[in-house]
């Protein structure tokens, strides 16, 4: 392992258990094994360092999306989208508790904001991809043309988001169960979605 991924994994257990406010590069190279300088010569603050740990929080998620616009057209529609919500669900859940940590600092959170402007990133990316992906559909007449494709990304991830945190926040655990909550949400949503039988 290298050092800049020994960073990251020491930055996730120092965030995971002080959250992210009350970490420090200090104590984050410490548990890396390295000096504070060789962290500042990887990466250019603490907030850089957490958002490489959350784009790995989000791996799963983020490689659905990319091969996404290669799926239209393919499969169903529904399993598409079940692929994306279940990786959805999965990610949500285990980046909760880093993600819930940035809103403990309102000064934190500002600088991340901004930071996450400069790079045109965002949460809102996700559901801006799926989103894409099913105007293509729609295109393909694989979905009604008077559904819009926006509310029902916002919806599908959304749901995901919702339950990944009750799960959290109850401290539940994130078992074979996620896979029927996608589905019985998706079959909800596609007695709305489908432009036909056949294309379910």
């Amino acid at each position: 392992m290298g050092l800049r991924e020994r960073i990251v994994e020491a930055a996730e257990q120092v965030i995971q258990m002080k959250g992210l406010a009350r970490s420090t590069t200090k104590e984050i190279a410490r548990v890396a094994e390295c000096s504070e300088g060789s962290l500042y010569n990887n990466f250019e603050s603490k907030e850089d360092v957490f958002l490489h740990v959350l784009r790995g929080q989000l791996k799963n998620l983020m490689q659905v999306l990319t091969a996404l616009p290669e799926r239209k057209g393919t499969r169903t529609v529904q399993e598409n989208l079940e692929e994306v919500g279940i990786a959805a669900l999965e990610d949500f859940y285990h980046s909760m508790p880093l993600m819930a940590s940035i809103f403990s600092d309102p000064g934190l959170l500002l600088r991340h904001r901004k930071g996450f402007i400069s790079r045109n990133e965002g949460p809102h990316r996700a559901n801006e991809a799926v989103e894409a992906y099913l105007c293509e559909e729609q295109l393909l007449g694989r979905m009604k043309e008077n559904i819009d494709p926006k509310a029902a990304a916002d919806m599908l991830l959304g749901s995901c988001f919702q339950y990944a945190f009750q799960l959290r926040f109850m401290d539940g655990e994130l078992g074979e169960e996620r896979k029927r909550f996608v589905h019985n949400i998706l079959d909800t949503l596609f007695q709305g979605l489908a432009a036909k039988k056949d294309t379910l």
